[in-house]
């Protein structure tokens, strides 16, 4: 069995904490400086706790920032493939667009 990159864990990782998940699909809309993040997902968390999650996400690759002046601004590192998250989102909602997945949602229907 081949073992796994360390890489796919530490996304999957990320992905699994529903504040890091909210922060990457705010992020998925356009880049956010950390006070637009707090504005989207910050209900139930202080600004320091998005903070420390964008420090981790960027140590891990990602989400990047440009930091013009004392501000940083967050967006969705290019090296990933984004799609997978957006796929998820859609097949959970019913929206998704595999023609596979498609193939035996009609099956199962007959």
């Amino acid at each position: 069995m081949r073992k796994i990159n360390k890489k796919v864990l530490q996304f999957f990782s990320a992905l699994a904490d529903e504040t890091r998940l909210n922060i990457l699909k705010s992020l998925a809309e356009k880049s956010k400086t950390v006070n637009e993040i707090y504005n989207v997902v910050g209900e139930e968390i202080t600004l320091s706790a998005v903070s420390h999650q964008l420090k981790h996400m960027n140590d891990i690759g990602i989400v990047e920032f440009e930091k013009k002046g004392r501000e940083k601004t967050f967006e969705l590192s290019d090296n990933f493939c984004w799609c997978i998250l957006r796929d998820a989102f859609d097949h959970f909602d019913g929206k998704t667009s595999c023609p596979h997945c498609i193939k035996i949602k009609n099956e199962k229907r007959k």
